[in-house]
C-alpha cells in the first residue's frame, strides 16, 4: 500500500517536472499515516492574483483577484472522484484597468468581468481533475490607436476545460521545493501549488466511513 502511495506521489512530481531536492526533512510518520488511507476528503481553495487581459480581443489589462472553493472525496488507489464534488465561486475583483501602452487611454468596461467561474468538475486523465471553466468578457470601449477616440470590443463568454492535478497527501511527508511551485504549508496540514497567478491549497482529511 505504501509503495502504491509513493508511486502516486512520485507521478505527481514527475508531472510537474520537479527535480530531487532536500528543502526539508522527510517526515516518515506523515508518509506512513497517509499511506494507510485510500479514500480522502480534500478541501481545496484556489486564489488568483494577476493582470489578465479584460477585453475579448486581448486588449486592455487590469489587476484581478478571484477565488474558488472545492470540496471533494478522492480515491487515491484509482485517482478518481468518489461521489459528487461541491464548489463555490467568488466574484472577480478588478482594479486599475489600463491599456497595454501606459500612455494610452484606459479601457472602459460596460459590464462585469468574471475571470474564473467554475461550472463543473469531473475525472480527468492521469490523476487530474477536469474543471469546466467560464471567463466572461464584458463590452469594453478601448482606445483606438491610442487617441481620444474609442472603439467597442464585443462581449464574449469563453468556456473551456482546465486540468488540476490532485497531489497525494503522502507528499506531506516528502521533501519539496517551493521554488518549483509545490510546497507544504507552515502548519504542515496542506499542500500548496502555485502556477500562473494561482495558489491552490489542498487540505486533506480522512474521509468519513459512514
Amino acid at each position: 500500500m505504501l509503495l502504491r502511495r509513493l508511486m502516486i506521489a512520485s507521478s505527481f512530481l514527475f508531472t510537474l517536472q520537479l527535480p530531487t531536492v532536500h528543502a526539508q526533512q522527510m517526515d516518515s510518520d506523515a508518509m506512513m499515516r497517509w499511506a494507510s488511507a485510500d479514500v480522502v476528503h480534500y478541501h481545496i481553495v484556489g486564489i488568483y492574483q494577476g493582470q489578465p487581459y479584460i477585453a475579448s480581443d486581448g486588449s486592455g489589462r487590469a489587476d484581478v483577484t478571484d477565488q474558488v472553493v472545492i470540496d471533494l472525496t478522492w480515491k487515491l488507489s484509482e485517482s478518481k472522484l468518489v461521489g459528487a464534488p461541491t464548489f463555490q465561486n467568488t466574484k472577480s475583483t478588478l482594479t486599475n484597468p489600463r491599456d497595454r501602452e501606459p500612455a494610452c487611454l484606459a479601457p472602459v468596461l460596460k459590464g462585469e468581468y468574471e475571470h474564473f467561474e467554475l461550472i463543473g468538475i469531473k475525472d480527468g486523465q492521469a490523476g487530474a481533475l477536469e474543471l469546466q471553466v467560464k471567463t466572461v468578457y464584458p463590452l469594453v470601449d478601448v482606445a483606438q490607436s491610442c487617441t481620444a477616440s474609442r472603439k467597442p470590443v464585443p462581449a464574449k463568454v469563453n468556456t473551456r476545460p482546465e486540468e488540476l492535478v490532485v497531489p497525494s497527501p503522502v507528499m506531506l511527508g516528502m521533501p519539496l521545493s517551493a521554488s518549483n511551485g509545490l510546497s507544504i504549508s507552515e502548519d504542515k496540514k496542506s499542500l500548496v501549488f502555485k502556477k500562473t497567478g494561482w495558489a491552490w491549497t489542498f487540505t486533506p482529511s480522512p474521509a468519513s466511513k459512514n
